[in-house]
């Protein structure tokens, strides 16, 4: 008997923001939503496990990086080859997925959409691009509510095989850079900096008498430059360099950012 093999279309959407994929997972209740840990604008894009101890080191020893269950992480990448491996699968049972890759105008999510093709570039199924606006001067796919998400959806555009080339080459270059932090200007072209470069703009939000550290790391990141990066867990590392390095005092217990104060001295 002849039976004949019928294929399935599945939406895929993918986010560097676990935040995002929150929204998603609300906007399409149907969909398998994949979601990655750590700003992309920071860290060693070329090694999952250097990238993973980046983050452990970047978190603290005390809460450590972890993935949705839990579990520390030791290897970024890894999620990346499972996912690879789910495609190869899924492909040869004759089901096919409409890949959705979501990006903004931030560096991070700038390098996240050319990582997301420098993985799946060969996946056999259909990548497409969703680029969202600012909003409100934010540039982040997670500043958008579920339902405002929904809406951008037909704005998606197939990334033709050539542009996946092209981005996954991109991402290779960029990994390739010693810089460990990334950031993207008004144009949209992407700048490899040093890590201290927004050190002394830290610095200008630790006043002089004893203050919560969680005050100051929230308004620096508040009031920052709308393309610079946009993670407490990088402006707290900065915080506690220039303790490290004599410019600010501090007393408390340096292990989680709510636990101590500090002042400029």
């Amino acid at each position: 008997m002849y039976i004949r093999q019928r294929t399935f279309v599945k939406e895929f959407h993918l986010s560097g923001s676990a935040s995002a994929a929150g929204s998603m997972r609300v906007a399409f209740p149907r969909a398998h939503v994949f979601s990655i840990k750590g700003d992309c604008s920071l860290g060693p894009l070329d090694d999952g496990i250097a990238r993973a101890a980046f983050w452990n080191t970047l978190y603290g020893e005390e809460h450590g990086f972890e993935d949705d269950c839990g579990e520390p992480v030791t290897d970024y990448f890894a999620p990346w080859r499972e996912l690879q491996s789910m495609f190869e699968s899924t492909r040869d049972h004759g089901e096919t997925y409409r890949i959705y890759i979501w990006h903004s105008a931030s560096g991070a999510e700038y390098i996240f959409v050319r990582m997301a093709c420098h993985w799946l570039a060969d996946s056999g199924h259909h990548l497409y691009s969703v680029a969202v606006p600012a909003l409100d001067g934010v540039h982040a796919t997670a500043a958008w509510s579920p339902k405002q998400l929904k809406r951008q959806i037909v704005n998606a555009v197939p990334i033709l095989p050539s542009v996946r080339r092209q981005w996954s080459q991109e991402f290779t270059a960029i990994a390739a850079r010693p810089e460990m932090l990334r950031e993207c200007d008004e144009a949209g072209l992407l700048h490899f900096r040093e890590m201290h470069v927004h050190d002394d703009y830290l610095l200008t939000y630790c006043p002089a008498q004893w203050c919560k550290a969680a005050k100051v790391v929230g308004e620096a990141n508040g009031h920052a430059d709308p393309h610079w990066v946009n993670c407490n867990a990088f402006w707290n590392s900065r915080l506690l360099h220039l303790i490290d390095t004599g410019r600010v005092e501090a007393e408390g217990d340096l292990s989680a950012l709510q636990w101590y104060r500090v002042r400029r001295k």
